[in-house]
């Protein structure tokens, strides 16, 4: 599994960025970032895409893949 750099998320199949910087365009099931989608077409970037996600309450992009006993503050530290 691959961590999401934008919140830290471990669950990603695939890295978000090829070693050549080419997008994967999986898209994060708990910040809903798409690599390729939301930095390149929407103009985020990923401090800004985070900020905006933590702001809007740091709710789960696919709710029916939220841990139980998820805690976004120890999921954001694995970013450090």
């Amino acid at each position: 599994m691959c961590i999401c750099i934008v919140c830290g998320y471990n669950g990603l199949e695939s890295p978000q960025y090829e070693s050549d910087n080419s997008p994967s365009f999986e898209i994060c099931s708990c910040c809903g970032f798409q690599a390729g989608f939301d930095d390149d077409d929407q103009g985020y970037t990923i401090e800004s895409y985070r900020k905006k996600w933590i702001e809007q309450g740091a709710q789960w992009f696919d709710e029916s893949k939220e841990p139980k006993d998820w805690n976004v503050n120890d999921q954001l530290k694995k970013l450090i």
